[in-house]
């Protein structure tokens, strides 16, 4: 049941339904949602470790805002991890993961990224979907790592970049590119072409959030690029 309500507040805060700055009242969710108020504090309680909600004195719980500060080791640590997934992943896609990859793709084709913190609700509407769909297609690559521990923290990861998403204007969206050389290359089984495009993608998405093609010096994610051989401007 606790896991329920995460899922349930986890998705209307990423949706923006529940705003940053907006009050998480216990009865009214339990009510809402059927269940006792046990499973919404212990809901509660994961939102806060994650970063999404903080209980703050004399006005319960609050949602948190986007710290724009946070999107650069958020990049650093999904560039790393995802690669990992999409190496261990793809020699191991069967050929009804191949054919749903397809499909995902080709809904995303259909698919608007464009979507702001100031977009109307039908935008934010199909920026959610996109993010939902393209989740999904990375997923099935992951899912085949067969790594639960690794697909969980990329999981966390992914709820954040969500909500970063959904407030920024993507003015130069960059996914259907690389979503077409992951594709191919996953259906040629080249684990490393395929590792290297879904890291490239992450870091255009970075770009394209910041406004500018460089990574600041000094920081976890010009470290990591560094490791990996990645340069830090496009």
């Amino acid at each position: 049941m606790t896991d329920a309500v995460v899922r349930e507040l986890r998705d209307r805060i990423v949706r923006g339904a529940l705003a940053p700055g907006a009050r998480i009242d216990i009865n009214e969710i339990a009510a809402e949602l059927g269940v006792s108020q046990t499973p919404v504090r212990e809901a509660i309680l994961q939102l806060e470790g994650l970063g999404m909600v903080r209980r703050q004195p004399y006005r319960g719980t609050v949602v948190m805002g986007i710290d724009p500060n946070r999107l650069e080791e958020v990049t650093a640590l999904r560039i790393d991890l995802e690669g990992r997934a999409t190496a261990l992943g793809v020699p191991r896609l069967s050929d009804v993961d191949l054919a749903r990859m397809r499909e995902l793709h080709a809904a995303l084709e259909s698919q608007s990224p464009l979507g702001a913190a100031a977009s109307a609700g039908g935008e934010v509407d199909a920026s959610d979907r996109f993010n939902r769909i393209n989740r999904e297609f990375h997923g099935v690559i992951y899912a085949a790592a067969d790594s639960p521990s690794l697909v969980r923290l990329i999981g966390v990861l992914q709820d954040e970049a969500d909500l970063i998403r959904l407030r920024v204007d993507m003015q130069k969206p960059t996914a259907h590119e690389f979503h077409a050389k992951i594709l191919a290359a996953a259906e040629r089984r080249d684990a490393r072409a395929a590792c290297e495009a879904t890291r490239r993608h992450l870091l255009e998405s970075f770009f394209a959030i910041r406004g500018e093609a460089i990574v600041p010096e000094g920081g976890i994610l010009a470290d990591v690029l560094r490791e990996l051989g990645m340069e830090t401007t496009r």
